[in-house]
């Protein structure tokens, strides 16, 4: 893995962290509003980005030093 595909994983790592939390934060906002049919829909938004982010940490490590 050369340095710039390094960085690329990184930030794609950080952008898919970032869009987990926002989920997180929409979710909780529904449930405070009595929305379920839009938690129903965020729900299932998070479990595709948690699956993208653990995709991101699947892909082999291979800097180097």
């Amino acid at each position: 893995m050369d340095q710039a595909e390094g960085l690329r994983s990184i930030f794609q790592r950080q952008q898919c962290i970032q869009q987990v939390r926002r989920y997180h934060r929409q979710i909780r906002e529904a449930v405070a509003h009595g929305k379920t049919q839009k938690v129903s829909q965020l729900l299932h938004l998070l479990e595709t980005a948690q699956l993208q982010l653990e995709a991101t940490y699947d892909q082999p490590s291979r800097f180097v030093h």
